[in-house]
């Protein structure tokens, strides 16, 4: 048999109570929460958040938190939560924030707390930067270097030197965790060093890594051609003149996308190959050189040598 329970609903100090055979309880939600008590906010004490606290409330159906950056300023709702604490992690290390609470449920929210300032605690001095990185010739006219942040750092220092020993001397400081140095040579080696700086002081130094700027490379020459049975005996091969150059290197494959190996260096536009044999086809390229380097190969080209004359046979008797 299901037995039935009778309710009665009446008023007991301004909260709607009901009552049955198993007693009776509160509907919450039927008058606006009393403002927290015992609110508080942590001052320094970790580095980077601020703790805020508060004694929990009857019939409060959750919290919300507001900060502000003084204590008469206009305050925003930073969170609503349902616990009694709550850590601000958004915030700058031993900068000041002022701090509400109050207490809300569907019947609507009480007044604030007294408000209650709070900080991260100032950060120490940053650890040295790692992943120290320089780019190798990537670049003609720059040198990249770039490095891993580091904790509570505000800025960084960059230094520079002519070799790993030093002396450096400091060549930029930036908010970034990369730089350009666009003051360099082409071809010349430099070595640099970073550390991390706040308020506080900055780091040691990273170790020294080393880079350069490549230099400007010559063109590949263009129009290679190479003889196909023209010239007896051998494969003459022709290229247009590179301006700047100052040789050329020329190479030799039998196949056209085989291994190509250094044949001559020659200072002219031309090249004649006597080490061919009859029948034989090869692939040509050339390259263009100065004091600075060498450009990239040019486009290959194929020839064949052409047919020896036969000299003409003796006179009769």
């Amino acid at each position: 048999m299901i037995k039935s329970r009778v309710w009665y609903a009446f008023f007991f100090g301004g909260l709607l109570l009901l009552a049955g055979l198993s007693g009776c309880q509160y509907l919450l939600g039927g008058f606006a929460p009393s403002t927290p008590a015992d609110f508080s906010a942590t001052d320094g004490v970790f580095p980077d958040k601020v703790r805020l606290t508060w004694s929990p409330v009857t019939n409060a159906g959750g919290y919300e938190v507001w900060r502000a950056s003084s204590a008469q300023g206009e305050y925003s709702l930073l969170a609503q939560t349902a616990y009694i604490s709550y850590d601000d992690t958004n915030v700058v290390p031993g900068t000041v924030y002022w701090y509400k609470v109050r207490a809300c449920n569907r019947a609507g929210c009480s007044a604030f707390t007294e408000p209650k300032s709070g900080r991260a605690s100032p950060p120490g001095i940053p650890p040295t930067p790692k992943g120290l990185t320089v780019s190798q010739g990537d670049f003609t006219d720059r040198i990249r270097i770039s490095w891993q942040a580091s904790s509570g750092a505000q800025n960084y220092e960059l230094y520079r030197a002519n070799q790993d020993v030093g002396p450096y001397t400091l060549l930029a400081t930036v908010t970034a965790t990369n730089y350009e140095d666009l003051d360099v040579e082409p071809g010349k080696v430099y070595w640099y060093r970073v550390r991390a700086c706040n308020a506080q002081g900055c780091s040691p130094l990273s170790d020294p890594v080393s880079g350069y700027a490549g230099r400007e490379t010559l063109p590949a020459p263009q129009n290679v051609k190479a003889t196909d049975g023209t010239e007896p005996g051998k494969v003459v091969v022709t290229w247009d003149e590179v301006s700047g150059a100052t040789h050329y290197l020329v190479y030799r494959a039998l196949e056209e996308a085989g291994e190509y190996s250094l044949l001559a260096t020659v200072t002219e536009t031309r090249y004649e190959d006597y080490a061919v044999e009859q029948g034989k086809t090869y692939w040509y390229k050339v390259r263009a050189c100065n004091a600075q380097g060498c450009g990239p190969l040019s486009a290959a080209d194929s020839g064949t040598p052409g047919e020896e004359e036969l000299p003409p046979p003796p006179p009769q008797p």
